[in-house]
């Protein structure tokens, strides 16, 4: 596949096994000459902590370098305030480390999705008003002091998108857009293999494609439709615990956000041309495939053909996908950056 010598791979080879980072395994027998020796990478030589902090919880994934996912735990934030945040986040991180037996001097790094937007000045984001305490401030240094650790920072939408690309539909597709369902709407895009970030790293912003006095199709709006009927859930991960797909709020929901989907889906199909467009998030699969089955696209025909529309499909991962994806970017930075500019 490389087209490379047998001793340039061997010499390529060498120090990575030296470093405890690929091993051998049983020669592999392909036609006639010497068999081949197998190489995996080996997990525990690296690993990494992805982080994702919302309006109402916070979720860590433990990702080792093969792409193991050895540890997944979701709290609700005891206090949304950055500094006693940042400790109930160290204390899950120290917990989950030492419960899967790792050493602490093989973390690699740190990823962070933050709901909320860049406004062009570093890691400085600005979330939604329940997350204030982490607004317009420098969150890849604050978090590196309050956690000792290289980290890495991008918004929920975009690292979402990343553990889709590494892990789930990005497995056989290599152009989608990433609709992000939580507390707010938004999303990212991969084109051709690729996060596309943007200028400012907003490219996949996809709630500013409606107007102001639209619904914003998000899962605040479905609490409070529940709340409507009586079911006066606190937060949307309550909702969630407890989420049942055919109740009537949700099918109020959907009557109100579907021409908002319908014109965010038709405008990315007309600007990205993207094979699938992925409901993901914190969307449950049984509300996606509900809006798998209303979203329409513009498209009218002529001679006789439509303009190729992409597949709408619910997200291929299991597990929060913001966390999955923020636990990539450290290792992607060290190891798997395909320009070589680790950050």
């Amino acid at each position: 596949m490389t087209g490379l010598a047998p001793h340039s791979i061997t010499r390529l080879v060498e120090p990575l096994l030296s470093r405890g980072l690929i091993a051998e395994a049983a020669p592999v027998a392909q036609g006639r000459g010497k068999p081949s020796t197998a190489l995996h990478l080996i997990g525990s030589a690296a690993f990494s902590v992805g982080l994702s902090v919302m309006t109402d919880a916070v979720s860590l994934v433990l990702l080792d370098l093969a792409g193991t996912i050895a540890a997944m735990h979701t709290e609700r934030l005891e206090d949304t305030a950055i500094v006693p945040a940042c400790r109930q986040i160290a204390r899950l991180i120290d917990g989950a480390v030492a419960e899967a037996g790792w050493d602490r001097a093989a973390l690699v790094g740190i990823g962070v999705g933050v709901t909320g937007y860049f406004i062009g000045d570093g890691a400085r984001l600005n979330p939604p008003q329940l997350l204030d305490a982490w607004a317009l401030v420098p969150l890849d240094t604050i978090l590196a002091d309050a956690f000792d650790a290289r980290v890495w920072v991008d918004n929920d939408g975009n690292v979402a998108a990343i553990g889709e690309d590494m892990l789930g539909h990005g497995r056989t597709t290599r152009d989608f857009a990433y609709l992000y369902f939580s507390a707010g709407f938004g999303g990212g895009v991969v084109a051709a293999g690729r996060s596309l970030r943007g200028r400012h790293g907003n490219a996949g912003e996809f709630a500013s494609i409606l107007p102001t006095d639209w619904p914003q199709p998000n899962l605040e709006t479905l609490r409070r439709s529940f709340v409507e009927t009586g079911l006066a859930f606190a937060d949307i991960q309550a909702m969630l615990d407890a989420f049942d797909a055919d109740h009537p709020a949700v099918g109020r929901w959907l009557d109100t956000v579907t021409p908002s989907l319908n014109l965010v889906a038709s405008a990315i199909s007309a600007t990205l041309d993207p094979e699938m467009i992925v409901l993901g998030g914190r969307m449950p699969p049984a509300l996606a495939q509900r809006i798998v089955e209303r979203i329409a696209f513009t498209n009218p025909e002529r001679r006789g053909f439509h303009r190729p529309a992409p597949r709408i499909v619910g997200s291929a991962m299991g597990g929060d996908a913001t966390a999955i994806g923020a636990a990539t970017l450290p290792l992607r930075a060290a190891f798997f950056d395909r320009d070589g500019s680790a950050e």
